[in-house]
C-alpha cells in the first residue's frame, strides 16, 4: 500500500523510468516494455493536476503483469531511488486480470510518448480516457478514501473547457446511469443545483 512518504514529482518519476530503462536495456528483453500510464502521473505529464497537488507514489499502468525480470528491476529502482516497491504497478486491473475489460470500461485511448527511452514503450491515456476512469473513481471516492479522485475529475473538466454540467452531460453521458454519486458530485462543484 502507498504511503505518503513516497510522494513523488513528475520528474522523480521519469528519472524512475530513466533508471527501469537502463536496467531493462541489459536485460536484452525481445521488446519494449509496455506502460500504459493512466492516473496521477498522466495527470501530470498533460500538466493538469493542480500543482499544489503535483505529486503521486506510482505510475498506474493498464497492462499485463511484467515477467519476474522486469519487476525485479522495478523493485531495483525503488531501492536506489527511495521509491514506493511497486511505483510502477498495474494494481488498477484489479483482481479480474482482464487488461482488456478495465481499458473497455475507460474506453481507453492510448498516446505514444517520444521520450528516448529504449526498452520502455511509453503510452499515456488520452485526456477523455483519464476523465471517464475518474469519473469511475470520484463514485466509488466515498467508500475507497481516495481523497484525490473528485479534484482531479474537476481539473480533468477545467482542462476541457467543461465549465457547465450540461457541458458535461453532453461530453459524458451516463444514459444506464451507473455513476449517480460522481455526477451528483460534479452537478455540485459546477453549481448545476439539485441533481437530476
Amino acid at each position: 500500500m502507498s504511503n505518503d512518504d513516497h510522494k513523488c514529482t513528475l520528474a522523480q518519476l521519469e528519472q524512475a523510468l530513466a533508471y527501469l530503462d537502463e536496467k531493462l536495456v541489459r536485460l536484452e528483453l525481445d521488446a519494449p516494455v509496455l506502460v500504459r500510464a493512466i492516473g496521477g502521473f498522466a495527470l501530470m505529464s498533460y500538466g493538469i493536476r493542480a500543482a499544489d497537488r503535483a505529486f503521486t507514489v506510482d505510475i498506474d499502468t493498464v497492462t499485463a503483469d511484467y515477467n519476474p525480470a522486469v519487476i525485479a528491476a522495478i523493485h531495483e529502482v525503488a531501492d536506489e531511488l527511495d521509491l514506493e516497491r511497486d511505483w510502477l504497478n498495474n494494481d488498477n486491473v484489479l483482481e479480474s486480470e482482464d487488461v482488456d475489460l478495465v481499458a473497455s470500461m475507460y474506453r481507453a485511448r492510448w498516446i505514444r510518448q517520444e521520450t528516448g527511452l529504449r526498452a520502455i514503450d511509453l503510452q499515456l491515456a488520452s485526456v477523455p480516457t483519464l476523465t471517464r476512469a475518474k469519473i469511475i473513481a470520484a463514485d466509488l471516492s466515498e467508500f475507497s478514501g481516495r481523497a484525490q479522485d473528485v479534484p482531479d475529475l474537476m481539473e480533468l473538466l477545467r482542462f476541457q473547457g467543461i465549465d457547465t454540467y450540461a457541458q458535461f452531460l453532453t461530453a459524458y453521458p451516463d444514459e444506464d446511469g451507473e455513476y449517480p454519486a460522481a455526477y451528483e458530485l460534479v452537478a455540485e462543484q459546477l453549481g448545476a443545483g439539485a441533481f437530476v
